[in-house]
């Protein structure tokens, strides 16, 4: 029996298909399996503390989910910018890395559930999979014919390069196989120069203990040395991204750039912030470590008002914001005027006192 064409279906059904999404069909059982390269890169610590994929690498990793699924159609949403980020704002400003200027997910998300939706109506048995740590989203990329991993770890297409996200969608019909495609790098390496940190030392491997984004993700404490890596960065880092040649385009406008005020971000009250920042990954839904992020990025890109304001929130109520205070005043080297302002005998937190002690030495 010959295989349904999966175009043929959705044209026939009358399910529009926008011209920023590629679809593809890869055939079940696939027998690929990507849990021990999850497992290693684990095993290595690479993951730094990351859970998601990682959490329970054989499933996340398992292409073959389920025994009743026949194909699996690969989704690929195309966000390419049209910012740039140049990171030469003016004293007191932050950047917002370009993949997260926006909730990209939204149209991906609409579109996976509306062909879900038609295939279950249709009698046809679905299960999806988007941003979630039960599936590594990228497994069949490769074998989907539209594209390749890059040396970033990203995903990259031909015209589009980085600037995709990716959804999947487990069908108990068959389809019509996509073609598979062979891509490649070749020898550029331009991500791995591009990273200020050396995660993508490694080709194909990326070490989030390095990555600026994790940290601006994470609820641990931020080390030292990565917080002047960041830069005036307070959410997110997309050099790999914006350096990779297929995903370079004429429509990036250098003018437009994600701008935060610093200050008016770290004075927001929380709830405001969580509001404003919904498709964000914030540590444990605390606006706070926003405004950590915040005031790394203001210590680092400072204006003339910077120190005043930061000896000021030493009498923040927040452990977060003394902690991060100390340190950003060390870093604006005023740390010999902070008993002025803060009396470490007061203060109620060891964390910040061994920061605080660590730091005036």
């Amino acid at each position: 029996m010959k295989e349904k064409n999966l175009f043929n279906y959705l044209k026939f059904h009358k399910l529009e298909v926008p011209k920023e999404i590629k679809i593809s069909v890869v055939p079940l059982p696939s027998l690929i399996d990507k849990s021990l390269e999850i497992q290693r890169v684990k095993s290595e610590k690479k993951h730094a503390n990351m859970k998601f994929t990682f959490s329970n690498p054989n499933y996340s990793g398992l292409g073959d989910k389920f025994e009743w699924a026949k194909s699996c159609i690969v989704i690929s949403y195309n966000y390419t910018p049209q910012k740039a980020n140049n990171h030469s704002y003016k004293p007191g400003e932050g950047a917002i890395a370009l993949f997260a200027s926006e909730d990209h997910y939204e149209l991906l998300g609409k579109f996976i559930n509306g062909l879900a939706k038609l295939f279950n109506s249709d009698g046809v048995k679905t299960q999806q999979f988007i941003d979630s740590p039960q599936h590594y989203d990228r497994i069949f990329f490769n074998a989907s014919g539209l594209g390749w991993q890059g040396k970033s770890t990203m995903m990259l297409s031909p015209g589009v390069g980085p600037w995709q996200l990716i959804g999947n969608l487990y069908i108990s019909e068959k389809f019509e196989p996509t073609k598979k495609k062979d891509y490649s790098c070749g020898s550029c390496n331009l991500c791995q120069i591009s990273c200020p940190t050396g995660a993508l030392d490694e080709e194909y491997v990326l070490d989030s203990n390095k990555c600026i984004s994790y940290w601006l993700q994470s609820h641990e404490i931020i080390p030292h040395e990565m917080r002047i890596n960041i830069g005036n960065r307070f959410y997110g880092c997309d050099e790999c991204l914006t350096s990779c040649p297929p995903g370079q385009t004429k429509d990036f406008n250098i003018e437009m750039t994600s701008i935060v005020d610093l200050k008016k971000i770290i004075i927001m009250p929380n709830d405001e912030l969580l509001n404003l920042y919904t498709w964000f990954y914030i540590p444990k839904m605390n606006g706070d470590y926003l405004k950590r992020n915040a005031l790394i990025a203001l210590a680092n890109n400072p204006d003339s008002s910077t120190v005043d304001f930061i000896f000021e929130l030493l009498k923040s109520e927040s452990e977060i914001i003394r902690f991060y205070a100390i340190w950003a005043i060390w870093k604006l080297k005023k740390i010999n005027d902070i008993a002025k302002y803060y009396d470490v005998r007061l203060e109620r937190s060891q964390l910040v006192k061994d920061e605080y002690l660590r730091l005036i030495k």
